[in-house]
């Protein structure tokens, strides 16, 4: 039996969202914390892997995470693709308001 990857999305509270050609689509005039991927890449233990048209990449084997950036390198959105297993690792880091609320 073959294993499937979830996905996660992490968007500002006021996007909206749109099943495009290429997947789910985000749009807001508000952007995430700049403090956000910096946080989620050592809470959960990833390493850098590339960057490619306003998309760094991150990921440890397990959990794969993609920032989306704005013309202005500012965090639009953020993807993860993990297995079921490594959710609620996702959803425990994300239980920072300092950081998901701009005061960290």
């Amino acid at each position: 039996m073959k294993r499937s990857y979830q996905a996660v999305f992490i968007v500002p509270t006021d996007a909206s969202k749109v099943l495009g050609d290429y997947g789910w689509e985000f749009d807001s005039l508000e952007r995430l914390p700049e403090s956000i991927g910096e946080y989620l890449v050592g809470c959960l233990g990833l390493m850098f892997e590339e960057e490619y048209a306003g998309i760094k990449k991150y990921t440890n084997g397990q959990i794969s995470m993609s920032i989306f950036l704005d013309d202005d390198n500012e965090v639009e959105s953020i993807y993860f693709q993990a297995f079921e297993i490594f959710l609620a690792k996702i959803y425990k880091a994300c239980q920072n308001e300092a950081v998901f609320w701009g005061g960290g």
